[in-house]
């Protein structure tokens, strides 16, 4: 063994002594102040969910009272107020579902899988997979008939493609 090599043992050495001691100095070590802020935003946020929830929970209410006016001038308004809120999608496609236009449903529906993965996780209470499943069939269903009975209508084309990410989304899904 020359020098070198002698050399290249003693620097190895001494890095894991160095790294043994750096760990062992920071074992344990914890911010309080980081989990009081964190804390603090959940609780913001508790606040706007829970009031969302109870007006999500109002709109349900309208679509099974029959009252799809009501409940979609409801769900727009609460859209422009909270955009990024997937449950609210989900609810825009459900009433779109219920007036019997599956199309536009499934883009609803793929904003809010888009905004909320949990919709499709069969693991959470969210999930929403089944319902999403025959809206997807349904739609499908209802483009192919539209293409068939004009075949060069690009629209459609594209909006089949839309409704094939969805359900290749949902199989790629947890359930």
């Amino acid at each position: 063994m020359d020098w070198l090599d002698r050399l290249s043992i003693w620097a190895i050495v001494i890095l894991i002594i160095s790294s043994f001691a750096l760990i062992s100095g920071h074992v344990g070590e914890a911010r309080p102040e980081r989990a009081v802020q964190q804390k603090a935003v959940a609780a913001d946020h508790a606040g706007i969910n829970d009031e969302l929830d109870s007006k999500i929970k109002v709109i349900k209410t309208l679509m099974e009272s029959d009252n799809p006016g009501q409940a979609e001038a409801m769900t727009k308004d609460l859209l422009q107020k909270y955009p990024y809120a997937g449950q609210l999608h989900m609810a825009m496609g459900d009433l779109l579902m219920r007036k019997q236009d599956p199309i536009s449903a499934i883009f609803a529906y793929k904003e809010a899988v888009a905004l909320n993965p949990d919709f499709l996780d069969k693991k959470t209470p969210l999930f929403q997979g089944k319902k999403l499943k025959t809206a997807v069939a349904e739609a499908l269903a209802e483009i192919d008939k539209k293409i068939r009975l004009n075949p060069s209508d690009e629209p459609m084309k594209s909006n089949r493609k839309t409704i094939y990410y969805l359900q290749r989304k949902i199989a790629g899904s947890c359930s």
